[in-house]
């Protein structure tokens, strides 16, 4: 089903234009995994240490690490106001901009003399809050933009460049801090600063190729700007205005919004949020993007990637602190390859849940794998390593690289575009808001958490929890999660009209409006809201039945 919407689509729709805009957007990502991969290395170098004066697993390292987190869930919010009063490009705009000063505060924070005077912890925290702010606005706006200017056929893939860009900056945040550990003093404050200083190339990059991308023809429509939005949509499609494939998203896009407003005008901000919170369809898609986001988080899929350097200290990884940035680096490599695949076969052409079903399932298995080891090799050193410790301690480097794959290929891939598709386009921006404030605030406390954990549960319980929370998500999407692949925006939210406990299996039946006239598509349309309506079923059998009968 999926390779023949793929068919379909119009090659010439396809093409750059469509790629450009969205990589333009996508690219924000990067804010987020250039942070997580930079951190992850700045806590273990010792000019970094030495500036600021903390020790390992002290509450100190923890708050530096989780700070930019803390900005996020702020900017989450922020990002709601803005994403539909400005406009999607120039809120991505706005979020480079703190991004770059946010950057530039806490990378100046080492003090103009380097490591010869203290840092200014403070400082340090200010500026990773601000540009938080700016990372917290891209989960919000880029999925967003991205579901809403991709063909349905690709819309996974064009929504997986966020998530990809993602490990994009973490494989440079880990290797960066590699090169400078190995070819810098360890008492040269720079050794930390060059590799802060690669979130300005990346921020500028976004925001000048923002200012040549084109504005989403759905927000044009919705402002009002038909026209507008009817020729962005064609240069994006790299088809005329009149041609039928152009012809038949306009259409829908402008009954829907035509039909949303009419039922929200006049609606305050208050009234909208009602209605997010009231109706039966939007409780359920809000219940199932906060469950991800909270079983997500915590399954310890982003505390693995923030403290790598860290969890591979704990699993016995040989040398010093620059083989761990090493072994970190390749650690990288794997999340993002992982992405990939997930962006071009998994989450469009398998589908989405069965995408986050088989990551949630992996990690669970891996972290148990760790809990384990960790647990049964409590006081093994060189002097006393079996050959039988030995290979359980390859097996968990090996699984703790699996645990990589199985989150860039699960939660980290799919939990932007789920929450993306499902929201109908009057709460979306609220609802992705949310969801997305909630996404920051538990990857803030899982980051958060850790060395707490670490301390009170010891290192088996901590990976236990995690290995336990994984496999309870696991079960949560499996029962839960309908499939939205190859559907188009506007139809997704009719398999959210049977009972709660049914929807989770729901068959999905995309319309195919390239091939369709307008009656045709009404008719399907039909169609497709008398299949997912339990009651009407219902009410046929009995009916069959009572024919026979007669």
């Amino acid at each position: 089903m999926l390779l023949s919407h793929l068919r379909d689509t119009p090659r010439e729709a396809r093409g750059w234009r469509l790629w450009f805009s969205a990589w333009a957007v996508g690219a924000l990502g990067i804010s987020r995994g250039l942070d997580e991969g930079i951190i992850s290395g700045v806590l273990k170098q010792h000019s970094f240490i030495n500036t600021f004066g903390f020790d390992d697993n002290s509450p100190q390292e923890a708050t530096i690490a989780s700070q930019l987190q803390l900005g996020s869930v702020a900017g989450s919010a922020i990002a709601f106001f803005l994403c539909d009063r400005l406009g999607r490009l120039r809120t991505s705009m706005l979020a480079c901009l703190l991004w770059i000063f946010g950057t530039a505060i806490w990378m100046t924070s080492a003090g103009a003399d380097g490591s010869h005077q203290p840092g200014n912890y403070h400082q340090l925290l200010a500026g990773r809050f601000i540009a938080g702010l700016g990372v917290g606005f891209t989960p919000v706006v880029a999925p967003v933009y991205l579901a809403e200017i991709a063909p349905k056929a690709i819309r996974g893939l064009c929504v997986c460049i966020f998530s990809g860009s993602v490990y994009i900056g973490i494989l440079l945040g880990y290797w960066s801090n590699y090169g400078t550990a190995v070819n810098m003093s360890a008492n040269d404050s720079k050794q930390w600063t060059i590799p802060a200083s690669i979130n300005f190339i990346f921020a500028g990059l976004t925001f000048v190729a923002c200012c040549f991308a084109k504005e989403s023809p759905r927000w044009l429509i919705k402002q009002g700007r038909y026209e507008e939005g009817r020729k962005v949509l064609s240069y994006l499609r790299n088809l005329d205005e009149d041609h039928p494939f152009i012809v038949n998203e306009v259409e829908v896009m402008e009954q829907q919004i035509h039909a949303e407003k009419q039922a929200l005008e006049g609606l305050s901000l208050l009234q909208v949020l009602k209605k997010l919170i009231t109706n039966k369809n939007n409780q359920y898609i809000l219940f199932l993007g906060l469950g991800i986001q909270v079983l997500g988080q915590l399954s310890g899929g982003g505390v693995y990637t923030v403290f790598a350097p860290k969890i591979f200290g704990l699993l016995g990884v040989p040398g010093g602190y620059k083989t761990k940035l090493f072994t970190t680096g390749v650690f990288g490599i794997v999340k993002l390859v992982s992405s990939l695949a997930a962006a071009f076969f998994l989450v469009d052409l398998l589908g989405r849940k069965t995408a986050v079903t088989i990551g949630l399932l992996l990690q669970s298995i891996c972290s148990l794998y760790l809990a384990l080891f960790l647990k049964f090799t409590v006081g093994v050193t060189k002097a006393n390593e079996t050959h039988s410790d030995k290979s359980a301690a390859t097996g968990a480097i090996f699984f703790f690289y699996l645990s990589g794959l199985a989150w860039a290929i699960g939660v980290n891939s799919v939990q932007y575009l789920t929450q993306t598709e499902m929201f109908d386009i009057t709460v979306r921006a609220l609802g992705v808001a949310i969801v997305s404030l909630v996404h920051f605030a538990m990857q803030y406390a899982a980051t958060r958490t850790l060395n707490p954990m670490l301390n009170a549960w010891g290192n088996f319980g901590t990976f236990l929890f995690y290995a336990m929370i994984a496999l309870t998500g696991c079960l949560f999407v499996f029962f839960f999660m309908p499939e939205t692949a190859g559907m188009q925006l506007e139809d997704i939210h009719k398999l959210f009209e049977k009972p709660w406990h049914s929807i989770g299996w729901t068959q999905n039946r995309p319309v195919n409006r390239q091939k369709a006239t307008s009656t045709d598509v009404l008719a399907e349309e039909a169609q497709i809201a008398n299949d997912l309506s339990y009651d009407d079923q219902q009410k046929k059998s009995l009916d069959d039945a009572d024919d026979k009968k007669h």
